[in-house]
């Protein structure tokens, strides 16, 4: 389909890196927003002999606020949603 819209559109010597669907993301996938805080999943698969299908998959949720890490290393979305919503934001620093 792309070939076809390029010939269509006789774009020879276009370059195919801005037909990417978007930027790879560091943090994981979202999942949910807690209070102030943003709740992102990193899914990381690791060789496992005694499985199936040879790998087993780990979960690992981190806390986000801003772009900031405040939290990570939690095993389940309850528990990060209820350590982000105990989680009591800092004070502001006040300029003389």
């Amino acid at each position: 389909m792309l070939v076809f819209f390029i010939y269509l559109c006789g774009l020879n010597n276009i370059n195919l890196k801005h037909f990417k669907m978007g930027k790879p993301s560091t943090r994981g996938k979202y999942v949910v927003k807690a209070g102030l805080y943003d709740i992102y999943v990193k899914i990381m698969s690791k060789p496992d002999a005694t499985k199936k299908h040879g790998y087993s998959m780990s979960y690992e949720f981190c806390i986000y606020k801003s772009g900031k890490l405040i939290e990570k290393g939690l095993k389940s979305r309850d528990a990060a949603v209820a350590k982000a919503l105990t989680i009591v934001p800092s004070k502001p620093k006040q300029k003389a």
